[in-house]
């Protein structure tokens, strides 16, 4: 009774009943054509072998040529880089992917010329110069004070819902005047690009 962990027997009880059709997921067959796929990590705190590390959690995110969306993929390692997106492109070729249209990226280095090497018929959107909104948003937070966050969130919230870019570089402005004093790399940041 005394040093049993019973949470965790209970999670690898739940794991092993689940974890055949997890299997079958991740191998199924795909489709063999989409309109656009997006491409992203995340990055996550995750404990491994007692100690906490950062993994990337990479995703493959599909659009159908009729519209239907689908997870296509969820792979996991140490870290972001071209060359193992290059393997997640390989397994879902294997899977019975032969064409995309689109590939959407963000800017890690490498990452079109993989693209292009697996699918070379597709077009790779990427953004050189703007980053991709999550990341800008991820970026703008990071150092920002939880008692804060909430009000900066909403803030910034004004500037990329914005319905033109007059009133984007208004909200911009007026989202400086009021965080300039606490967080002046923000509003600098977004008015690079």
């Amino acid at each position: 009774m005394y040093g049993v962990n019973y949470s965790t027997s209970l999670i690898s009880k739940v794991t092993g009943c689940v974890w055949e059709e997890v299997d079958a997921w991740r191998s199924r067959p795909l489709q063999s054509c989409y309109a656009l796929i997006y491409l992203d990590a995340i990055h996550f705190k995750v404990r491994d072998n007692g100690r906490v590390t950062t993994k990337a959690i990479y995703t493959a995110f599909g659009v159908g040529m009729e519209g239907s969306r689908d997870v296509l993929g969820l792979y996991i390692d140490q870290a972001e880089g071209a060359r193992f997106w290059g393997r997640v492109l390989e397994n879902l070729k294997d899977r019975g992917l032969e064409d995309v249209l689109f590939f959407s990226i963000d800017g890690l280095k490498g990452f079109p010329e993989v693209i292009e090497q697996v699918f070379p018929q597709s077009i790779v959107q990427r953004c050189i110069v703007q980053r991709c909104i999550v990341h800008r948003i991820r970026t703008s937070l990071r150092y920002v004070s939880w008692k804060d966050y909430k009000k900066v969130c909403k803030d910034l919230r004004t500037v990329y819902r914005s319905t033109d870019e007059p009133a984007a570089r208004r909200a911009l402005g007026a989202f400086d005047e009021t965080w300039r004093g606490k967080y002046p790399e923000i509003a600098k940041k977004w008015n690079q690009s």
